[in-house]
């Protein structure tokens, strides 16, 4: 089912600030189980005490990645080689830090040009391209700086928690609006996060 507007403007609020925590690609069964611990709320009751929820990306046709020794903008900056094997270690190496950006599911194209000459891998499933797009990143900010882009083109998205139960796709959304909503508005079961309201 292809996502629709609305779906991708939902599932790109829902996604801001979750920590990435790793990803998993089956050649064979063309699809990616991407990991994440997301910020969501209930509509009424205590904050979640449980938030890692599973992306199952089906009818995968490429998956690209730029593993990079330095800032996400450094031009010099050296390429490591990857393979697929290799993409969740690099990930977890990380420490499973925030993604942000509001905008994650088919991203403008800009985001895809600042990097797509300089690849570590470039991993192609399938000969017919997918219509949907997943734009992830991670970045060390201490020590030695490091970047990782990920660009994953898939046909249908899924949402699991971590036993494997099926969210379905509007509630996830509307659970990581009523988060963002609930920031602004100053709902205590927002703090402790470490993100203050703009």
């Amino acid at each position: 089912m292809k996502l629709t507007t609305e779906q991708v403007e939902g599932l790109n609020v829902a996604l801001n600030e979750a920590a990435w925590l790793g990803i998993d690609v089956d050649v064979e069964s063309m699809r990616a189980t991407v990991l994440l611990d997301v910020l969501t709320l209930p509509a009424e009751g205590p904050a979640p005490d449980e938030t890692k929820i599973v992306l199952l990306l089906d009818g995968v046709s490429r998956v690209a990645a730029s593993l990079r020794n330095g800032w996400w903008n450094d031009a010099e900056a050296t390429v490591e080689v990857l393979s697929l094997p290799d993409l969740d270690t690099a990930v977890r190496d990380f420490g499973g830090n925030s993604i942000y950006g509001w905008e994650f599911i088919n991203p403008p194209e800009e985001i895809w040009a600042d990097w797509r000459e300089r690849l570590s891998l470039d991993a192609n499933l399938s000969e017919d391209p997918a219509p949907h797009v997943l734009d992830l990143f991670q970045e060390r900010s201490s020590g030695s700086p490091r970047h990782l882009d990920l660009r994953v083109w898939f046909r249908e998205l899924r949402v699991c928690r971590g036993a494997g139960e099926e969210v379905p796709l509007q509630e996830f959304i509307d659970g990581g609006v009523r988060w963002w909503d609930g920031l602004y508005a100053g709902d205590p079961r927002t703090t402790g996060k470490g993100i203050i309201p703009g």
